[in-house]
């Protein structure tokens, strides 16, 4: 037996989450719960808890999506304390009804006179409501749809009407839920006739509903865009701040290094101290002095290769035995 149901879902519930939880925490929630009803794990049960984690997922992720969602939701939680559920009273069921059919039969109470002739063509879709003596759906198409119509025809007062199944929560709900008198009190003119027109009753009811659905909506927006209007400027203010401390260091810097020649000479100190240790290390391993041997010149092909940059090391009788140009070795 299938129901109608028009209830919005509530993700966040499913998914384990606050209302206002971010996308992060949203995400980790999915992708647990996913694990558990995968195929490999649950089976085919898994399958629509599965395609309901993926709408839920899908919608709670996309900004535009999730506020329209939460209006509706938030609206359906306020229909829950008008007794308003989303959902038919009378059963939808698909055992006498043909395949794809959307038609659904509706009683209008505030004119049956109770006679009960439908009741009598139809038992299994009608039955009289004790409380005020009137017939109403039970369920849907658990009698043929011949039998059904012999109830509409064989009602004296034309209050059996067929509507298309999306409107009976909204029919039935104001049906319910507005005032009526006994039928018996009505034929004994002790009591005021009801004038109400459900159809007329539930336009209006479901416009209500769609306006605070919108108001809803808006509320939302408005606050989204002012969290976003506080957290542009905790931004800015941050920024502005760091680059306030970038700039008092750099300033600082400058008065350390370049505000006086204390910071220059230390530096040069340094690249003196460096150049002497250089120098004194050449002198040991060569024998020679570095200024000495920087005037000297090494000959080889008409080329000459400071002594500092040769591949290997000379010492110095070998330095000072080396023939100058156009000098004979020996000829001293």
């Amino acid at each position: 037996m299938e129901e109608t149901d028009a209830r919005v879902v509530d993700f966040y519930e499913i998914l384990g989450v606050s209302d206002d939880a971010d996308v992060a925490t949203i995400k980790r929630a999915y992708y647990d719960l996913a694990m558990y009803c995968h195929p490999d794990r649950s089976g085919d049960e898994g399958n629509d808890l599965c395609v309901l984690l993926n709408e839920a997922y899908a919608i709670l992720k996309d900004p535009d999506a999730r506020e329209q969602y939460d209006a509706e939701l938030a609206v359906q939680r306020e229909d829950d304390d008008d007794l308003f559920t989303g959902q038919a009273y009378s059963k939808w069921t698909t055992r006498k009804a043909a395949p794809g059919e959307t038609r659904a039969v509706f009683v209008d109470e505030f004119t049956c006179i109770g006679c009960k002739q439908c009741v009598w063509a139809a038992p299994a879709t009608f039955r009289m409501d004790d409380d005020h003596g009137r017939s109403r759906v039970f369920a849907q198409w658990l009698d043929a749809e011949d039998d059904i119509e012999c109830a509409m025809a064989s009602c004296p007062v034309d209050c059996i009407h067929w509507v298309q199944r999306q409107q009976l929560p909204y029919l039935e709900h104001v049906t319910r839920f507005v005032d009526k008198v006994s039928v018996g009190i009505m034929q004994s003119g002790q009591g005021r006739q009801s004038v109400t027109d459900p159809f007329d009753a539930a336009i209006a009811y479901e416009k209500f509903r769609e306006r605070k659905i919108e108001r809803r909506r808006q509320k939302l927006e408005e606050e989204r865009q002012t969290r976003e209007y506080r957290r542009a400027k905790a931004e800015e203010e941050a920024e502005r701040a760091a680059n306030k401390q970038r700039g008092a260091a750099g300033e600082e810097a400058s008065r350390g290094g370049g505000g006086g020649s204390g910071g220059g000479r230390r530096a040069t100190r340094g690249r003196g101290d460096a150049a002497r240790k250089i120098a004194e290390a050449w002198a040991s391993g060569a024998g020679v002095a570095l200024e000495r041997a920087r005037r000297r010149r090494w000959v080889d092909g008409g080329a000459t290769v400071p002594i500092e940059r040769a591949l290997v090391p000379v010492s110095r009788g070998a330095v000072e035995r080396t023939p100058k140009p156009g000098v004979e070795a020996g000829s001293r």
